[in-house]
């Protein structure tokens, strides 16, 4: 528990750090990658050239900031962050390095001295913060490890099948060197990947969800200047790749009987998952709804798995194109189209839960949406492939 003078004194931060933050945090990343290259092999550095990482984290310091009294309201953030934690292999000696140059970087920038309450009260507040983190992810790399199958740390991988899914999007097949077990997972989890790209001195680390459920199968869209994603792209069945165990807190919804999957391009890849998952658990043709975005036919993801899964177990299926009539619907989602399926097909905001992945302008169109239609945000999910961020 953190003393009230030092409750007090974050509390009266807040608006230095709105005003502040982001810089904060832009010398943070640079003291922590001058002072300890290392960590260049476990942040996605594209991230921090485009300057997400770092407003990811002055949102995040913001946040705590802000609810410093009452913690508990940030614990499902702290979860996914700390699954996120777990597969680019963070550990709990990171944190006192990323503290020194995280309350450095707030000394540099408020200009204060070394003796600043401010500073001081940060210092407790974070070592606080650094305490979950660590017990939240030391329990999942238990978790990981422990499950039949299961493992801690990278494990060498082996590409067995590579699909072609659309002209941008290939699917990779992946079995273990040592041809053990592999664990099960949870529709809509994702592995960690890491690779070297050739030349570089880093490893790179990137997310991708599990694409398959019972599989390890990731689809990757090949993305402009994508470091891991071009390499991916690039390689042949027989190359070695090493994985994280399967993480992830983008899971169904158990408790609940209907399930409506809205996928924006290659957002699709979780939720193909999630929807086996939902069918396997007993979920019937009226209870699961795909509203699937793609751009035409040819960059329609999964077609033939879609396909066999309709004609095996049955769901329902809504086709939105952008640049093409041959689907339910041409152009961007709207309320109107929402209503108009959902109401038609027996869904609403009193029997269903809400999934949606994809571009993040499209989630946040569909999260107010489906907001204005009636649903409460605990029973709306969703998945940002990139820094954690809401909506």
């Amino acid at each position: 528990m953190l003393q009230a003078s030092t409750l007090e004194v974050i509390k009266s931060t807040v608006p230095l750090l709105e005003e502040h933050g982001s810089a904060i945090t832009d010398v943070f990343y640079d003291r922590l990658f001058t002072n300890h290259p290392f960590f260049k092999n476990i942040f996605n550095m594209a991230n921090q050239g485009k300057g997400e990482q770092s407003r990811a984290l002055s949102d995040a310091v913001l946040a705590y900031a802000k609810n410093i009294e009452n913690v508990e309201v940030l614990l499902p953030v702290v979860q996914r962050i700390a699954n996120k934690h777990v597969s680019l292999g963070v550990q709990a000696s990171h944190y006192a390095v990323v503290g020194e140059n995280l309350l450095a970087a707030i000394q540099q920038v408020l200009s204060l001295p070394d003796d600043h309450a401010a500073l001081t009260a940060w210092e407790e507040a974070y070592g606080i913060l650094a305490n979950v983190f660590i017990g939240v992810e030391k329990n999942l790399y238990a978790a990981n490890s422990d499950q039949s199958g299961g493992w801690e740390g990278f494990r060498e991988f082996y590409i067995d099948n590579i699909v072609e899914e659309t002209p941008e999007v290939k699917s990779f097949y992946f079995k273990p060197m040592d041809l053990l077990a592999v664990p099960t997972f949870k529709g809509g989890q994702y592995l960690g990947v890491r690779i070297r790209p050739d030349g570089s001195e880093h490893y790179q680390i990137r997310q991708y969800s599990l694409s398959k459920l019972g599989n390890f199968r990731i689809s990757v869209k090949a993305e402009h200047e994508g470091a891991v994603s071009n390499y991916l792209h690039n390689c042949q069945a027989g190359d070695a790749v090493s994985l994280q165990a399967p993480t992830g807190v983008f899971t169904l919804n158990e408790q609940s009987k209907k399930h409506i999957f809205i996928a924006g391009g290659v957002g699709i890849t979780p939720l193909i998952s999630m929807m086996e998952e939902a069918i396997e658990q007993g979920a019937t043709s009226e209870d699961v709804l795909l509203i699937q975005c793609a751009k035409d036919e040819e960059h329609q993801i999964f077609q033939q798995d879609l396909a066999e899964l309709q004609l095996d177990k049955g769901f329902q299926h809504k086709l939105c194109y952008e640049n093409s009539q041959q689907g339910d619907h041409q152009g961007y989602l709207n309320q109107e189209i929402l209503n108009k399926w959902t109401q038609d097909l027996g869904f609403n905001s009193k029997n269903s839960q809400v999934y949606f992945c994809g571009p993040k302008p499209f989630m946040a169109v569909l999260n107010q949406l489906f907001i204005g239609m009636g649903y409460e945000k605990v029973d709306i999910h969703y998945e940002v492939f990139g820094p954690t961020t809401s909506l």
